[in-house]
């Protein structure tokens, strides 16, 4: 069962999750809310920072901004069109579980070194 998609931001400067939608021009796209419009971004500067439970967020990285706590969240199916556009979704090389066992053998090693 297909769920339409639904896009969320949080700006950085406000720190509040707020229901946007996206319009897309050409390269470009903006974001709106009731009252409200965001200066275009490019896709290009969209990179994947993962999942927040059923969200993909995508994070922006223009080079010229640094804009570490922006992030668009866009939840259920999303487009082919805007898919397209989007950088690649792809999980992180290592889990939280190969993280855990990483720590545990560091620790291993310290404390085995250190006696």
């Amino acid at each position: 069962m297909s769920h339409p998609a639904t896009a969320w931001l949080i700006d950085g400067d406000s720190a509040l999750k707020r229901r946007v939608r996206i319009e897309v021009i050409g390269k470009t796209f903006s974001l709106y809310e009731q009252q409200w419009r965001s200066e275009p971004y490019f896709f290009g500067d969209l990179v994947y920072r993962g999942k927040e439970g059923e969200s993909h967020v995508f994070g922006l990285e223009d080079g010229i901004k640094v804009r570490s706590s922006w992030k668009l969240g866009i939840k259920g199916d999303i487009p082919p069109e805007l898919s397209a556009l989007l950088p690649l979704r792809k999980p992180p090389s290592i889990s939280n579980t190969g993280m855990l066992i990483i720590a545990i053998l560091c620790l291993a090693i310290v404390y085995f070194a250190a006696t």
